[in-house]
């Protein structure tokens, strides 16, 4: 399993991005990125890739001070093998390099593999909220 960065313009490929979302979530709405990306500063994309292709990518950006990470997954076959964390663990590595002291994640509540992931990997609660759509929301933050 080889792990790609890209930065900048290549992070911030729709077509990319949308060909990824579809191979890993279930009727996915190419709006959901993008109505994002225009207001995505200075993003850092992290794939990751098989023989067989893409199997799971990572993708977050510049907030403020802080690198917020916002949208990423692993396809059904790939999952279960520790890839999640080997992406996000080398996410948080690159954007500690890049000078961030800390990172931030909003995860809906019923999604509760990713908020335990979360907490392993040394993310602390910060918030909760209801967003815009109705859903119960949990804030983490991870210093660096």
């Amino acid at each position: 399993m080889k792990i790609e960065i890209l930065e900048q313009e290549q992070a911030a490929n729709l077509e990319l991005l949308v060909e990824m979302a579809n191979q890993v979530f279930e009727g996915f709405d190419p709006t959901y990125i993008e109505d994002r990306l225009p207001y995505m500063v200075q993003p850092v994309l992290l794939v990751a890739r098989d023989e067989t292709g893409t199997v799971g990518f990572k993708l977050g950006y510049r907030d403020q001070d802080r690198f917020y990470s916002w949208l990423g997954g692993i396809a059904s076959r790939a999952r279960r093998q520790g890839l999640a964390t080997r992406l996000m663990l080398a996410q948080h590595e690159h954007v500690r390099a890049l000078g961030y002291q800390s990172i931030t994640t909003r995860t809906r509540a019923a999604n509760r593999p990713m908020i335990i992931l979360n907490l392993k990997c040394g993310f602390e609660i910060v918030g909760f909220e209801i967003n815009g759509a109705g859903c119960a929301v949990v804030n983490q933050r991870k210093h660096l």
